[in-house]
């Protein structure tokens, strides 16, 4: 049976989310749609997809991977924005050059060929292993080659080739589309080194540690992680706790804030720290219509457990901070598991001294809001840590 492009591109994001699930969950987001009235190969704007019909057909499914992974890597690495007011043509050419090494070091599909390229060439020169798209960009803006890329380039806005589509069922996108489309990304690309960090490239590894690191508000990351938690269109069911380690794509559940906050009384975490923490909880959860938030104190055992709903009517700052004690986060993890209770986002806020193991890496997306002298910087081995100092 011959399949539609369409079909192809779809099980080309079921075989990454089965065997590269960092570039299947980042991939799935994007909405597929047949360009073919003008773009030559496939091109992406940050949520769409967009593809020549004939030459998806031409593709093979290993190629059609390394497509699929190559679009993938445009938004991660905003590609779109990030220009600026270099050459176009070339710095696109830089631009693949560095996505091309990354995804065959990521063993993603296999690199598109000559042959199906109108005579072109791939952007592939090991020599720039290791630089970034700028300095590829200084090192092409020497010898000004006819660089080729392997897909099609748009203009965010509508300034160079984004104009030749403006009319023909692309718009290009204001500053302000342009702006949440980056956040939007951000999130995204956040919610699958989480789910997924191992089979992140390490480029990613170090955008994302630059993102949550200590010069960054604690405040900010805490909002950003738990808002990220809330999942629109498609979202990825965790594994089961029992099940391994496959991600399943599957519709979403109703747009709910749903945490649990976990609070470290071993000392360093007192009643008005505590208090200032749960503060800015409550204002990300006075933006939302529906909410459900846990909320416990631990040392070595969990206590004073308690649940603020959008129904209840209360104020999570009235929550009574206890205890003192060692720190077991096992404590904490042990009691959900107990409760089955599996919140979309956990938020620890610690001193970052367990007694033993930081917990169970695999039950859900964690934030570790960790307080102490980032200048001498603690960070789990799993989740996402920010300091408080």
């Amino acid at each position: 049976m011959i399949k539609t492009a369409e079909e192809r591109i779809t099980q080309s994001r079921v075989r990454l989310l089965l065997t590269r699930p960092w570039f299947g969950q980042l991939a799935i987001r994007l909405k597929l749609r047949d360009a073919s009235e003008w773009c030559p190969t496939a091109a992406t704007d940050g949520r769409q997809f967009l593809f020549n019909r004939e030459f998806v057909d031409a593709l093979d499914d290993e190629e059609l991977d390394f497509l699929v992974g190559h679009e993938v890597l445009h938004c991660v690495f905003d590609h779109m924005e990030a220009r600026g007011d270099r050459l176009h043509r070339l710095y696109n050419a830089a631009a693949d050059y560095n996505i091309n090494m990354t995804l065959i070091k990521q063993n993603v599909g296999k690199i598109i060929g000559e042959d199906k390229l109108n005579g072109g060439k791939p952007c592939l020169d090991w020599k720039y292993d290791g630089w970034n798209s700028y300095e590829i960009y200084d090192d092409l803006l020497k010898d000004m080659p006819e660089a080729q890329g392997m897909d099609f380039h748009l203009d965010l806005d509508g300034d160079g080739e984004g104009e030749k589509q403006d009319g023909k069922g692309y718009k290009p996108m204001t500053s302000e589309e342009r702006k949440a489309l980056q956040d939007e990304i951000k999130q995204a690309v956040i919610q699958a080194t989480q789910t997924a960090g191992g089979d992140a490239p390490d480029s990613v590894k170090r955008m994302i540690k630059e993102l949550i690191a200590p010069k960054m508000d604690w405040k900010d990351v805490l909002r950003t992680n738990m808002e990220s938690s809330i999942k629109a269109d498609f979202t990825f069911l965790r594994p089961s706790k029992r099940s391994g380690q496959v991600i399943f794509p599957g519709m979403n559940k109703d747009e709910i804030l749903k945490a649990f906050i976990a609070i470290d009384m071993s000392g360093s975490i007192g009643s008005e720290l505590g208090v200032e923490m749960l503060s800015e909880v409550q204002g990300i959860m006075e933006q939302y219509v529906d909410y459900e938030i846990h909320v416990c104190c631990f040392d070595t055992r969990v206590y004073n457990y308690e649940v603020f709903t959008s129904d209840d009517g209360r104020s999570i700052t009235e929550y009574d901070i206890q205890g003192g004690g060692g720190t077991d986060f096992d404590a904490v993890f042990k009691f959900l598991e107990e409760e089955e209770i599996e919140p979309d986002q956990l938020v620890m806020f610690t001193d970052g001294y367990p007694w033993g193991s930081w917990g169970n890496a695999d039950y859900c997306d964690t934030l570790f809001v960790i307080h102490g002298d980032p200048r001498h910087a603690i960070e789990s081995p799993f989740g996402v840590t920010v300091h408080y100092d």
